[in-house]
């Protein structure tokens, strides 16, 4: 079947982080920003049935990394004042979205660093309440890593708001959408100093779909 669930634009994207830009800190290349508290606004809808918000994690890091890793903490997108574990008809397998990141180069390129490794996104999705809806669940970050040289180190954050949007109507229900800001930084020393960072915007949905912006 073709997913049919509109992308996210950039105005939505920055209207769910703007939501609750004071419950956590927006990073980015140059600085952190921290407010005071989140905003009343429901992104999606009026009703509870579409009123849908993020009960887990807003920040979630995976810090100096020279191996594979999966994230313990995780975020979600489920109804309001409904508790995650309720929700049925999780799909069998989780989503993914991921990027990877590889250099390589001659052997007597010394000052040239070498390395091979992924940063992703998993989500559970496809979950209703009563029968109603598609949510999500268990979002969290990954780090994959084939080859890093010695005393090299991956760092992953991911940022999203305590509410997520609606992408549903009246006909499919509510169909839950959760906006992420994702930073990756590679850090080591090689000869010299090597170091980048990397941002990106990404959205989830229940539907299983997932995009990068």
């Amino acid at each position: 079947m073709t997913d049919t669930t509109p992308q996210v634009s950039q105005s939505d994207f920055e209207q769910a982080i703007q939501a609750d830009e004071g419950s956590f800190a927006v990073y980015n290349a140059s600085d952190q920003l921290a407010g005071t508290g989140p905003g009343e606004e429901t992104i999606g809808g009026d009703s509870a049935v579409d009123t849908i918000v993020n009960v887990g994690k807003t920040v979630i890091d995976l810090l100096h990394n020279s191996a594979s890793i999966n994230a313990t903490e995780y975020a979600n997108a489920v109804p309001a004042g409904v508790d995650p574990m309720t929700l049925t008809g999780w799909a069998a397998e989780p989503g993914n979205i991921s990027r990877h990141y590889k250099a390589s180069s001659e052997w007597w390129r010394v000052w040239q660093a070498d390395y091979d490794f992924q940063v992703g996104i998993s989500y559970y999705y496809g979950a209703s309440h009563n029968g109603v809806g598609r949510y999500l669940d268990y979002v969290a970050p990954w780090i994959a890593v084939n080859y890093l040289p010695p005393d090299f180190s991956v760092d992953v954050r991911v940022i999203v708001p305590n509410h997520a949007m609606n992408r549903g109507d009246a006909n499919s229900g509510p169909i839950a959408a959760l906006p992420i800001q994702l930073s990756v930084t590679l850090n080591g020393f090689f000869s010299h100093l090597v170091s980048w960072s990397q941002h990106y915007n990404a959205e989830v949905v229940g539907t299983g779909a997932g995009y990068w912006h």
